[in-house]
């Protein structure tokens, strides 16, 4: 579980290594930006309501392009709020490329002691760069396409563990990564308790209402916000598992595995129960990181699982396998996606990175009580969806396209579109009786390095390798022969900077 750590929950006990009377403090800034958009640089601060202090000086130094550039300020800006997001100063001019960031500040605690960070305050962590991966040209997909993050937190997940981000920061992060759109989907076993006491219990209805009343409507230039929940409910082995329901209207009670209630930690509802509310509003809904690494504690305390084949039941329209990293959860979740297709369904695979707030990297609580670490993996906008839209993206366009089953993408960065004859959508249906292939990457990225055409051929129970290439540049269009009797076709890329992309089946007519 990867977030904004939280390190004053002490579970009743006198004392904790990582307990610290002051808030937590992380600087934060997204991983990329494209072309002509602002970097939002920030410092985040979390339970100043608890440990007030006066954030006094803050020192900026940005490295690129060979150049070091610094701009200070001095603030005296007094912090007592449960949340802060204090944007910081970004020295110019903005040199494309890649660009290391460190930020100094110091801040005056209540008893007027003198504390200085770098990059943030918290207990036995190294303090490494931030790192912003600033493009020279837009993420190379064509037109008509368009990519979000479909699986995040905000403030409005908060409890003894982890704590989100602001979603203002996170849209603008989002526009400034080139995003059209991206989904809160915010615990819901987080709704039921209160805010900023996350260990007393409220009304989760009325907060959930005042959840999706927080996001404005879309503005122009601004990327679409989809209020959804990230739902814990009960496998066919009773067991709590995570669904993901996309632009919900309604709370969905989900507290299995919340932590709250202990070893009272059996599942509110099943999946078929969840599914059954969401086909009420046509809401979208897709399994959530299917094969998690799962610890012997969190199997007892929180009774936790995975998705099981007979899980997959009609209503789930998709699997969200890219949870951020490209680890064995990733495998083994894009494993289980390929035998639902070749048992012959055809989810809609998507990506997500379960990033609470995390622009640049993660922060885990490793063992608790006692240790935390980081991770570049689960950051914000990192691995997205992208979706084909046939009219102009709103925020009803995109729930369609979600719960039809749109033209899908994953990728961290480069653009892969395959096409067969026959396909029943415009923009994977190929003018010929071959199938295109078509693929571009950014230098930024690395050149194309492999890309491989799998298809299951009449009712075979396994994949076949149709079509591998190396082609070691940018881009590539290529025709490649159908095989006879195919049901569906695939393909996935990797670039030699270990990008990747990987497209959902397309079906010949």
């Amino acid at each position: 579980m990867l977030r904004y750590a939280e390190t004053h929950y002490k579970f009743r006990l006198p004392w904790s290594p990582l307990y610290r009377r002051l808030p937590e403090m992380v600087v934060d800034a997204p991983w990329c930006a494209v072309p002509g958009r602002e970097v939002p640089l920030m410092l985040a601060v979390h339970d100043a309501h608890r440990f007030p202090v006066v954030l006094r000086e803050v020192r900026v130094v940005v490295r690129a392009g060979g150049q070091m550039r610094e701009v200070r300020q001095n603030l005296d800006l007094r912090l007592d709020r449960p949340f802060h997001w204090i944007p910081l100063p970004w020295p110019d001019p903005a040199l494309p490329g890649q660009n290391l960031i460190d930020v100094l500040f110091e801040v005056e605690d209540s008893k007027g002691r003198r504390h200085r960070f770098l990059n943030h305050s918290l207990p036995f962590l190294p303090q490494p760069s931030l790192d912003v991966l600033r493009l020279e040209s837009n993420f190379p997909f064509p037109d008509g396409w368009t990519s979000g993050d479909l699986h995040c937190h905000t403030t409005w997940s908060e409890d003894p563990v982890e704590w989100g981000g602001d979603p203002r920061v996170m849209n603008d992060a989002a526009r400034c990564m080139g995003m059209g759109f991206w989904a809160a989907t915010d615990h819901s076993y987080d709704f039921a308790w209160d805010h900023p006491d996350w260990m007393r219990p409220t009304d989760p209805v009325a907060k959930f209402e005042r959840f999706r009343a927080s996001f404005p409507p879309k503005s122009p230039d601004q990327p679409i916000v989809l209020p959804s929940e990230e739902v814990s409910c009960g496998n066919s082995r009773g067991r709590n598992i995570h669904l993901l329901l996309i632009d919900h209207p309604e709370y969905v009670p989900g507290q299995g595995d919340g932590g709250r209630r202990w070893l009272r930690n059996k599942p509110d509802l099943s999946i078929p129960q969840v599914l059954e509310q969401a086909a009420c509003h046509g809401s979208p809904a897709f399994a959530a990181h299917p094969r998690p690494g799962i610890g012997m504690a969190e199997r007892l305390m929180f009774r936790r699982g995975r998705w099981e084949p007979n899980d997959l039941h009609p209503g789930l329209g998709g699997i969200q396998f890219w949870n951020g990293g490209t680890g064995r959860d990733f495998a083994q979740g894009m494993a289980f996606w390929i035998a639902d297709l070749l048992a012959g369904n055809r989810r809609m695979p998507i990506a997500g990175n379960d990033a609470h707030g995390d622009l640049n990297r993660a922060t885990q609580i490793q063992t608790p009580l006692v240790s935390l670490r980081q991770t570049r993996s689960h950051r914000f906008g990192h691995a997205r969806t992208w979706i084909h839209l046939d009219h102009a993206p709103t925020r009803a366009s995109i729930r369609r396209a979600l719960r039809d089953g749109a033209p899908a993408v994953l990728s961290n960065g480069p653009s892969l579109v395959l096409k067969a004859p026959g396909s029943r959508h415009s923009a994977t249906r190929s003018d010929s009786p071959d199938l295109v292939l078509e693929a571009t990457s950014l230098a930024e990225f690395g050149r194309i390095d492999k890309i491989r055409v799998y298809a299951q051929i009449g009712t075979e129970p396994r994949e076949t390798l149709v079509a591998e290439l190396a082609p070691a540049s940018l881009a590539l269009q290529e025709r490649i022969q159908l095989p006879a009797n195919v049901t569906y076709v695939r393909a996935e890329l990797r670039t030699l900077g270990g990008y990747r992309a990987l497209t959902g089946a397309v079906e010949p007519g």
